[in-house]
């Protein structure tokens, strides 16, 4: 939004005309702030990285807790039990005496169990697809922290802009203010450039107010609060753009997405291994070492037990039969997805190559729009202190010169931007490899 003259007072116009504009200083820092140190900050510090993390965590003692029950067991057995009894005889069908000692050491080793195997094999499958969300959710805080740098790069260049702008419509208005002292200038040409100025001042302060927002979420995002040292200065990208095939064979290989679609496959093919291990007989060996006694025993009467179990199931009424069919169901619709979601990202790298392809040219021709604008700038700027242009003339190619100028920041951060979204939708981060 321009700012009216009307709308100043005049004390207050000149004070902004006479003095320049100062930017609001950057935290002092040795060494200023790439994207690449921006993200690993942000990956470090994010609490959504954290709970992806723990997650992971939580899964692999899951996992851990699933192998350990094909391991043997060891366990105490210990009771003392009292029956009703009637003339010295128990009451209680099941029992042994009118009191029971029991005191035993138990070894149960499973011997095949095709349900507990496939729910082992679960959790293992289990464990990468959480490992594979945490890549996804480190890429996810990667884009938006990309998102949020490459914004800051942008106020900050605009900023530049219009500070040097703000500069040289300054030194036109004392020129043009002095010209007008000796009659030289009319007075048109000195509100024009009164008009200028104040035009420069209103963009330059918003532009400051926005950048100073955009700062504090590139510090919250990154973690580093007040401590946000200043940004790398953007140049553009000198790379040349991969091919396309190279480009997909990489994110076949590296996208998350697709990895954890292909261990959601997995995981649904061991809950049909276990579905179906409901079909198949369970063998078991049991030891045990102690007593088992209707009287008080004694030292002497601990002895070793021996056991072999099968447990085989006969007829469910179509429950299993059922329950595999609906397992097989679920595997076959997780491959499709994965179909659906290799040409839904196949799709999108088309679209991001064609977009990083198209910015690169047009960075190209905003720098050679710019550099002419420039020198229309410089000629007509030239001619208006000499007397030979018009206000008019030198306020069109001053508003050409810095939107030529705008335009060109514009495009090479666009040029930056669809590279790194280009590296995101690859399954890489931004900066790796031929994205840079």
């Amino acid at each position: 939004m321009l700012v009216l003259i009307r709308s100043i007072p005049f004390t207050v116009r000149k004070s902004l005309l006479a003095a320049s504009i100062s930017l609001v200083p950057l935290v002092a820092h040795a060494d200023p702030l790439s994207l690449d140190q921006a993200i690993a900050s942000a990956l470090h510090s994010q609490a959504s990285i954290q709970v992806a993390r723990h997650q992971l965590e939580a899964q692999k003692n899951l996992s851990q807790a699933a192998q350990a029950q094909m391991l043997p067991a060891l366990s105490l057995n210990a009771a003392t039990i009292w029956t009703q009894s009637r003339a010295g005889q128990p009451v209680f069908v099941a029992a042994n005496g009118a009191r029971e000692m029991l005191g035993q050491i138990r070894l149960d080793i499973p011997i095949y169990a095709p349900q507990t195997r496939a729910l082992s094999k679960l959790a293992k499958d289990q464990v990468q697809m959480e490992n594979y969300r945490l890549q996804q959710t480190r890429l996810a805080v990667a884009a938006a922290v990309t998102m949020s740098y490459f914004k800051l790069a942008e106020m900050d260049n605009t900023i530049a802009i219009w500070k040097s702008a703000l500069v040289a419509a300054q030194q036109i208005y004392r020129t043009t203010k002095a010209g007008f002292a000796i009659g030289t200038r009319s007075r048109l040409a000195l509100n024009q450039a009164e008009l200028n100025v104040l035009r420069m001042h209103s963009q330059l302060t918003q532009t400051q107010i926005l950048r100073k927002a955009m700062r504090r979420v590139l510090a919250l995002q990154t973690g580093l609060g007040r401590q946000l040292p200043a940004l790398t200065n953007m140049t553009p990208p000198l790379q040349p753009l991969p091919d396309l095939s190279e480009i997909q064979q990489q994110a076949l290989h590296a996208q998350p997405l697709l990895s954890v679609a292909e261990a959601q496959i997995k995981a649904a093919r061991a809950q049909l291994q276990f579905r179906r291990g409901a079909r198949l007989p369970v063998l078991g060996a049991h030891a045990a070492y102690g007593v088992d006694s209707a009287v008080i025993p004694h030292s002497g009467q601990l002895g070793w037990q021996v056991a072999l179990s099968m447990q085989m199931p006969l007829f469910g009424f179509g429950r299993n039969r059922d329950q595999i069919a609906a397992a097989q169901q679920q595997m076959a619709a997780l491959q499709a997805a994965k179909s659906a979601l290799e040409m839904q990202i196949r799709s999108r790298l088309v679209q991001d190559l064609g977009t990083a392809q198209a910015a690169t040219i047009a960075l190209k021709n905003a720098g050679k729009i710019a550099d002419r604008a420039d020198a229309v700038y410089q000629m007509t700027r030239k001619g208006y202190l000499a007397g030979a242009e018009s206000a008019l003339a030198l306020q069109q190619a001053q508003t050409a010169w810095i939107q030529a100028r705008l335009q060109d920041t514009d495009a090479m951060i666009r040029a930056r931007l669809s590279r790194a979204q280009l590296a995101l939708d690859s399954g890489r981060l931004p900066g790796q490899g031929p994205f840079a």
